[in-house]
C-alpha cells in the first residue's frame, strides 16, 4: 500500500518531494492524511477499506451532490481499484469549532447549511443519476436496529440498565409507534449525518463532507441531527431560529404545529442512534472522546421527549439513564 500511495501521489501531484501527516479525527475507519508540499500547497489523502460498503460509495454520492449545488470536497484524482482519493485541502476549520461565538456570528453558516441540505430533500428522486449507489434506506428494519443500537450500546454498557421483559414490552411496543410516525412522513434523499464536525468551513462557505451515508430518509432526521446535534450547545431560541428558517424554505402543505411533531419525532430517533454509537466508538472501539459528549447528548434526548411529550416509557428510561451516570460521576 505504501508503494501505491507514493506512485499515485508522485504521478498526480508531479514531484515525489512531499510530506503526509496523518489526520485522526471522528468514528470513521477511513484513514485521511494531509499531503503538504515545499511551496507550501496542500491537499487531503483518503484511503478506504470495503468492509463498511458505503465507502465506496463516497466519490459518486460527491460528484451527485456538487451537482445539485451542495458544496462538498473537490476530487483531484482517484483509484478506484486502490480505493484511494486526492482532494482538495479544505482546512481544519468546522462548524463545531465555531460553538462558543455568539449565536448572531454562526448563525449564518447553520443558514448555508440548511439552504443546501434543502437541495438534498427536495431532489426529485426519479432524476437519480444510474448505477449511483446508496446504502439501505430507512425502514422499520433500521429504525429498529437504531433502537437496539441504543438499547446495548447505551443503556446497557453506558448506563448499567437492564430492562425487565415486560417493561422492554411496553418500550418496543412505544418505540414501534414512533416509526409508524416516522413513516408517514413522505421520503427524502438524506445526508444521514448531519453534524457540526461534518461541516467545513472555507472561504466563508460551509462544506459538507462525509456524507457516504446517504440515503432515502426522513429528511427531519437531518434536521434533528443538525438542530439537536450533542456537540453544540444551543438555547432553544436558537433551534426554534433554524427550524423557522427551514420551515420557510420547505413550505410543507401543512402546519408548524406538525412538522415541529415531526422534528421531535426524528430528532428522538437520532438521539437514540447518536447515543448508541458513542457508547459503541467508546467502550467497544477505545475512542473514549466520543463519551464525552454522552451528558449533551442524552440532555438533548431529555429536552426532545419532554417536548414530544408522547413517549412516557422512552422518557422515563432517559431518567433512569441520567441518574445512573450522575450517580457514577459522583461515586467516582
Amino acid at each position: 500500500m505504501i508503494a501505491e500511495t507514493q506512485k499515485f501521489l508522485s504521478d498526480h501531484l508531479g514531484t515525489e518531494n512531499f510530506e503526509l501527516s496523518p489526520i485522526k479525527k471522528g468514528g470513521s475507519d477511513r484513514s485521511f492524511f494531509r499531503v503538504c508540499l515545499p511551496d507550501q500547497k496542500s491537499f487531503i489523502f483518503m484511503h478506504y477499506g470495503i468492509d463498511v460498503a458505503e465507502n465506496a460509495y463516497w466519490a459518486d454520492i460527491n460528484t451527485f451532490l456538487a451537482g445539485i449545488n451542495i458544496s462538498v470536497p473537490q476530487i483531484i484524482a482517484q483509484d478506484v481499484k486502490s480505493h484511494i482519493i486526492l482532494l482538495a485541502d479544505l482546512g481544519d476549520i468546522d462548524l463545531w469549532s465555531q460553538r462558543n461565538l455568539p449565536w448572531k456570528e454562526r448563525r449564518d453558516y447553520y443558514y448555508q447549511v440548511l439552504r443546501q441540505i434543502r437541495n438534498l430533500h427536495a431532489f426529485d428522486q426519479t432524476l437519480l443519476p444510474s448505477g449511483l449507489k446508496l446504502s439501505e434506506e430507512y425502514g422499520t428494519k433500521l429504525y429498529r436496529w437504531e433502537h437496539n443500537y441504543f438499547l446495548e450500546n447505551f443503556v446497557l454498557a453506558v448506563c448499567g440498565l437492564k430492562i425487565a421483559p415486560a417493561r422492554q414490552k411496553e418500550l418496543t411496543e412505544e418505540l414501534d409507534q414512533l416509526i409508524s410516525r416516522l413513516q408517514k412522513i413522505t421520503p427524502s434523499l438524506i445526508h444521514r449525518d448531519l453534524q457540526s464536525q461534518n461541516i467545513l468551513l472555507k472561504d466563508g462557505r460551509a462544506v459538507l463532507i462525509d456524507f457516504q451515508g446517504m440515503r432515502q430518509g426522513c429528511l427531519f432526521y437531518d434536521l434533528g441531527s443538525l438542530i439537536f446535534d450533542p456537540y453544540v450547545i444551543f438555547t432553544s431560541e436558537e433551534r426554534d431560529d433554524l427550524l423557522t428558517f427551514y420551515y420557510n424554505l420547505m413550505k410543507p402543505n401543512y402546519g408548524r404545529n406538525e412538522f415541529t411533531a415531526n422534528f421531535l419525532s426524528a430528532a428522538i430517533q437520532r438521539l437514540m442512534q447518536a447515543l448508541g454509537a458513542y457508547g459503541f466508538l467508546g467502550l467497544t472501539k477505545k475512542k473514549t472522546d466520543f463519551l464525552r459528549h454522552i451528558d449533551n447528548g442524552l440532555a438533548n434526548l431529555l429536552a426532545a421527549v419532554s417536548a414530544a411529550g408522547d413517549l412516557p416509557r422512552l422518557t422515563d428510561l432517559a431518567f433512569a439513564c441520567r441518574k445512573k451516570i450522575a450517580n457514577h460521576q459522583t461515586s467516582s
